[in-house]
């Protein structure tokens, strides 16, 4: 799925002129430092108005100052161009630039060619996705090149596609166009016109009934929201977080291996149980040892997966090393191999007594000293919520700390006290 391509966006150009007319108090002073006379910076505005579908600034003799919804496109436009700005000195690799001035100069256009470029792989597949002729396309992305002076562009087998630096450039342009998406959607809601979009990632061993509960909630309370939910790997999640194509993920945290572009927050412990079907002769045991756990063939997750460390963990544990029947990353498969089967396997205790799960999975009564795993939030650093998705957030932390959702929510109290929304 595209970010930022496929949507209309009001004009780069503009969206700067009308920083420079906040910041400067007026068209006039605006003009001199964009070197653009007064009656061309009063016709951006005007046309940035008309695209926005409001009016932006209150105009009089003493300057001009931000309507409300002024003030709410302005906060968003300093965010937009400020990642623009890093994106452009990040891909510089340590030369000297002035990334504010060529930011300044830069086209939507050339916004739009470049990120499409990214996602589509090759200028062919881009041209094609956009519509147009790929020489068109590819004078466009050198003229955005020679703007940024940064190798942007190289050939490959497919053709001419992005470089590296170029793909970093790209994800910051998505992200920075996303804070104009997330602009009109705060001024459509003042408007009382719209609630906006949330577009949250799921990992798979989230529980979903809480999810679930959180969503029931957001739209009895915002009828008209846009809520989209993808489900997928770690990776995948993470991805589409940092490009700006997903506002928030929920799932497990993966604590110290979580880059510094990223924030968790934990909402629970959801430690993890040995599982086997509820018929199971260990389902029905007061006490399990050791010894119980080889007799009984595994199923486990592939590797690079957290519980595959925390199965890993275990079998290293036992007097003997356990035979494995079936590995699988669908929670589906697993569950459904263990209802029919004398297997064992890991789960967290929360997707265990999931309704999913819990009418064919037992936990088995081990005490077993797990690493410890919470389940939170994930969001970039520096993330501003609109009014919608920060009253989500609040949802899905009250969900996960109501009480009956899992047998640790006193834990998940004491960690709620010290969190805040961001």
């Amino acid at each position: 799925m595209s970010v930022s391509t496929d949507r209309p966006h009001p004009n780069l150009r503009r969206l700067a002129i009308f920083d420079a007319v906040i910041r400067f108090g007026s068209t006039g002073a605006a003009g001199q430092r964009m070197a653009l006379s007064q009656p061309a910076v009063s016709h951006a505005l005007s046309k940035l108005e008309a695209e926005s579908g409001v009016k932006l600034l209150d105009r009089g003799a003493g300057g001009s100052t931000g309507t409300r919804a002024g003030k709410l496109l302005h906060r968003r436009v300093e965010r937009m161009l400020r990642q623009i700005e890093q994106g452009i000195a990040g891909a510089s690799g340590g030369r000297t630039v002035d990334a504010a001035a060529i930011t300044r100069v830069l086209t939507t256009t050339q916004v739009r060619y470049h990120i499409a470029i990214a996602e589509q792989g090759s200028f062919r597949a881009a041209a094609r996705h956009l519509g147009i002729a790929e020489p068109t396309l590819h004078r466009t992305a050198r003229t955005f090149e020679n703007s940024v002076a940064v190798p942007l562009y190289s050939r490959h087998l497919r053709g001419m596609a992005v470089t590296e630096a170029g793909s970093h450039l790209a994800i910051r342009l998505r992200v920075a166009l996303r804070e104009i998406d997330q602009a009109l959607a705060e001024i459509a809601s003042a408007r009382g016109l719209a609630d906006g979009h949330i577009a949250i990632g799921c990992l798979p061993m989230m529980p979903k009934q809480l999810l679930a509960r959180a969503i029931g909630r957001m739209l009895r309370l915002h009828p008209a929201v846009e809520i989209e939910v993808e489900e997928g790997s770690h990776d995948d999640l993470m991805a589409r977080l940092r490009n700006g194509t997903t506002d928030i993920v929920v799932g497990a945290l993966r604590g110290e291996r979580t880059a510094l572009d990223l924030v968790e927050t934990p909402l629970f412990d959801d430690p993890y149980v040995v599982v086997a079907r509820s018929g199971h002769d260990l389902a029905r045991a007061a006490h399990i040892e050791d010894t119980d756990l080889i007799h009984h063939h595994w199923i486990i997750p592939p590797r690079g997966m957290p519980r595959y460390a925390a199965v890993q963990a275990l079998f290293a544990r036992l007097p003997q090393r356990p035979g494995t029947v079936l590995e699988t990353n669908s929670l589906a498969m697993m569950s459904s191999t263990i209802a029919e089967s004398d297997c064992l396997s890991v789960l967290s205790r929360s997707q265990a007594q999931s309704p999913e799960f819990n009418a064919d999975i037992a936990v088995l009564p081990i005490d077993l000293p797990w690493p410890r795993r919470l389940v939170g939030t994930t969001t970039r650093a520096g993330w501003l919520p609109t009014r919608v998705q920060r009253r989500f957030v609040t949802l899905i932390r009250q969900e996960c700390a109501a009480p009956g959702n899992t047998k640790t929510h006193a834990t998940r109290h004491a960690i709620l006290a010290d969190t805040t929304v961001t």
